[in-house]
């Protein structure tokens, strides 16, 4: 299996027991995939995936939201990837910055680990679609860092119709993409 190494996703310095968290754009000539999976525990069966792709510059590209079937959040994380790639692919991205908050299938794709939530099949087409960029880069960020793509998700559960915008978010998040640009900061408190 081919690893795919990891960007430079600097984060600021923290003080004790706190992880200070920020999204990074890619270097210039890059683009970057945001995506995220969801899964509620409520009873209600429903999932979805989320996602965005933004330049050097910080600027949307394009993002999605659209449910997906109940599974265990290993594979709607990896559904919420297989479909931004495929959209970084239609959209003529070749450069890439793949980031996630999946720690587990972070990992995994940089050899890092073997440990899997996904099935091989899943694997095998994540694996075919980042070998068919020019360049591509997988790396981890905690939830913070990765708002965009996880208030997208949530933007999913509000209508059944499937969501793809180019060059924009909904609304309501256009202050999250803001904050992103502005390098804001967000601390986690680590357990």
């Amino acid at each position: 299996m081919a690893c795919w190494p990891r960007s430079g996703n600097a984060q600021p310095r923290s003080p004790p027991g706190v992880t200070l968290v920020r999204w990074t754009p890619p270097r210039f000539g890059w683009t970057k995939l945001n995506f995220d999976g969801s899964v509620l525990h409520d009873g209600s069966g429903r999932a979805s995936i989320g996602g965005v792709i933004r330049d050097a510059n910080g600027r949307v590209v394009l993002s999605f939201a659209e449910r997906t079937e109940h599974a265990p959040i290993g594979i709607v994380e990896a559904r919420a990837l297989i479909r931004g790639l495929k959209l970084a692919l239609d959209y003529g991205c070749d450069r890439l910055v793949v980031e996630g908050d999946d720690l587990t299938l972070v990992k995994l794709l940089r050899c890092e680990s073997t440990q899997t939530r996904i099935p091989h099949e899943m694997l095998d087409e994540i694996i075919w679609l980042l070998d068919s960029f020019d360049v591509c880069e997988v790396q981890h960020n905690y939830r913070e860092g990765n708002s965009v793509a996880d208030a997208m998700c949530r933007e999913a559960y509000k209508t059944t119709v499937p969501r793809l915008l180019i060059g924009m978010v909904p609304h309501p998040l256009w202050e999250k993409v803001a904050e992103d640009r502005r390098g804001v900061v967000h601390e986690r408190v680590r357990a």
